[in-house]
């Protein structure tokens, strides 16, 4: 038997793709399964496990637990070249799974404070061009390699799908559930603030960032830039030129990202019972960023804003009307300086109580 992504929910069960019924508009965040409107915070904790449950069943797949523990290795430490910045690389081991290991380094500022902590996923380590745009703002920067745990490729059982074969988890979610390993191990660190966590990702990634931001509530801050469709982007609205969800799924392309059940909706996107305005209202009340570029059509910008305006009633119910941004810059897909500058402003906002100067920068979708 497969187990949810956090528990089981009695209140919700999965319905063939045939007697799903067509909703043209997306889908109501704010109204429970039996049709109750949601009127109390259990009410949303319990509205929060049917979203988690459609999206683990219909789109990622579901995730294994929480393990006992992750044992940490340092296999280096030095100092970056003509800074204070201190590089560990560490190799981090799920107790129990001889096998399932993965890679990380994380950075740090020469300091006695705990600090809060950027992760970024990559599909190795060593990126160092961001890492002083991260410290500069005296947080520590940690990356994770996540093809340690499943390869970026079609047909291929990842490490982490092989320790754990009994859960029906595609890419997306693999790598999801290694952020929240790198959590794991900050937690046992006495240099980090774990108040202060975020997790950014670009692409593909920001996909990814912006599921384990949807599933794990220790990340106080989530950052997704230009990840589209199964991302930021909506299925049901979407401009011309795309990534549609038909795409997305075809086995030649990345259809191992998602769980098969996905390719059912695609060209029948109407009868989702979720979109992905599901992911950011998940990561409400905390903070969120959904950082693109203006030409990148791709990623899906018209959509972007629909889920974006859809997930702000959640913010606003919670009372956090300023958590959750959109925010675009002229060019194409990439994660470049200016989007870095943007995520960590909003990130010093919500962390450090420092508003940036023209706060309507951050909110394009009003």
């Amino acid at each position: 038997m497969l187990v949810p992504l956090n528990a089981e929910d009695p209140n919700w069960e999965p319905r063939p793709f045939s007697e799903l019924p067509i909703v043209v508009s997306l889908p109501e965040l704010l109204r429970l399964a039996d049709g109750r409107s949601v009127e109390s915070k259990q009410d949303w904790q319990q509205r929060r496990k049917e979203m988690q449950a459609m999206l683990a069943f219909y789109e990622y797949g579901h995730l294994p637990p929480r393990p006992a523990a992750v044992v940490a290795e340092t296999t280096s430490i030095a100092t970056l070249p003509a800074s204070n910045i201190s590089e560990e690389r560490i190799t981090l081991t799920v107790a129990g799974k001889k096998d399932l290991q993965f890679r990380i380094a994380v950075y740090r500022p020469e300091s006695n404070q705990r600090l809060p902590v950027i992760i970024r996923e990559e599909h190795a380590i060593g990126h160092l061009d961001e890492v002083p745009l991260v410290i500069g703002r005296e947080f520590m920067f940690v990356e994770f390699a996540r093809e340690d745990l499943d390869p970026d490729e079609a047909n291929v059982i990842g490490s982490a799908q092989a320790a754990y074969p009994e859960y029906d988890w595609a890419t997306l979610a693999v790598w999801a559930w290694g952020a929240m390993r790198v959590v794991d191990y900050l937690e046992s660190r006495l240099d980090v603030d774990l108040n202060r966590i975020g997790i950014v990702g670009h692409s593909r990634g920001g996909k990814m960032a912006l599921l384990a931001g949807a599933l794990d509530e220790r990340f106080s801050l989530v950052a997704a830039n230009g990840s589209g469709a199964g991302g930021a982007g909506c299925f049901r609205i979407q401009g011309e030129h795309v990534e549609t969800l038909e795409l997305i799924t075809r086995p030649d392309r990345f259809g191992y990202w998602f769980h098969p059940n996905l390719r059912s909706f695609a060209g029948q996107e109407s009868r989702l019972p979720f979109d992905q305005h599901f992911l950011k209202a998940l990561v409400a009340p905390r903070a969120l960023i959904c950082t693109e570029a203006s030409e990148d059509i791709w990623a899906n910008p018209i959509g972007n804003r629909a889920t974006s305006q859809a997930a702000q009633a959640v913010f606003e119910w919670l009372g956090e009307v300023d958590r959750n941004a959109l925010r675009f810059r002229a060019g194409k897909h990439d994660l470049l300086d200016d989007d870095w500058s943007a995520i960590l402003d909003f990130a010093e906002w919500h962390w450090n109580d420092k508003p940036p100067r023209n706060q309507e920068n951050f909110f394009r979708f009003r």
